[in-house]
């Protein structure tokens, strides 16, 4: 019975993550220094208690966003699809 709630709420989790894109934007920024920027801030955000996907960074996305804003940049969501 464990299993089956650990995997609904995982199943829930992964849904609506998958309707929400994370957009940073910041006037005249390259690039590189967009990857440089988002490789510090998920460095600063890193909590290995976070479940992630195979192969995402395990981060906070709050403190991540806070750290991108602190850069300058302009955080908002998008939805896909």
């Amino acid at each position: 019975m464990r299993r089956m709630a650990i995997f609904f709420c995982a199943a829930g989790l992964l849904g609506g993550c998958a309707a929400k894109e994370w957009v940073y934007d910041k006037p005249g920024v390259t690039p590189a220094k967009l990857d440089q920027d988002m490789a510090a801030c998920r460095k600063e955000a890193h909590d290995p208690q976070t479940i992630a996907l195979p192969g995402s960074p395990r981060m906070d996305r709050t403190v991540f966003n806070r750290c991108m804003e602190r850069k300058g940049y302009t955080v908002r969501t998008e939805k896909s699809g």
